[in-house]
């Protein structure tokens, strides 16, 4: 990943198992007081990806904002970054369209669609209600999210340490679909 993705992107601060040295930059999570009973800072929340060693394809990546903003430029311009092809485009459609599987699942290959209203109303999505059908995102347990529509050619990036210091707090739940739809509106909204 570094050398495919990370860094042509110019991501220098996304990286699995960051230094020591990163520790006072990375926000704590989780007071874990089951598996390894400390206050969780700069290494895996995901207690799996923690019995893995801290690398997993679900868990464990560590990022900031403008690293996260050229992942999603790259993304939305069809896996180009600065006139090079890091990802196909074919790949990049084939990932983020809603694959249906299991019927009615709003899941791409690794990545989640918006659940629309229209297809189901009491349906609630972090993407909220104003991004287009084609958008495509993720979330994390921690409370991160990252959302991108092509249509509109936007992203929305939201980090939080929600689980700080215990997993009980579960309004993540309702910011992050919040969080969309005030940028969509933000957006959208006539000149006054």
């Amino acid at each position: 990943m570094n050398r495919r993705v990370f860094r042509p992107l110019g991501m220098p601060a996304t990286r699995f198992l960051p230094p020591q040295s990163w520790r006072d930059r990375i926000a704590p999570t989780e007071n874990d007081t089951s598996f390894r009973h400390r206050m969780l800072r700069g290494e895996v929340h995901d207690e799996n990806a923690g019995r893995l060693g801290g690398v997993s394809g679900h868990a464990g990546l560590f990022s900031n904002a403008l690293d996260l903003s050229r992942f999603a430029a790259m993304l939305l311009n069809e896996g180009s970054w600065d006139s090079v092809q890091l990802i196909r485009s074919e790949t990049v459609a084939e990932f983020t369209r809603r694959q249906d599987l299991p019927p009615g699942s709003t899941r791409a290959l690794g990545w989640d669609t918006p659940s629309l209203p229209r297809e189901d109303p009491t349906a609630t999505s972090s993407a909220g209600t104003k991004l287009s059908a084609r958008a495509f995102g993720h979330t994390g347990f921690t409370g991160t999210s990252l959302w991108m529509d092509p249509e509109k050619d936007l992203f929305i990036i939201l980090l939080t340490n929600r689980v700080h210091p215990t997993r009980a707090n579960t309004a993540i739940l309702r910011v992050r679909p919040r969080v969309a739809d005030l940028v969509m509106d933000a957006l959208t909204r006539p000149e006054l």
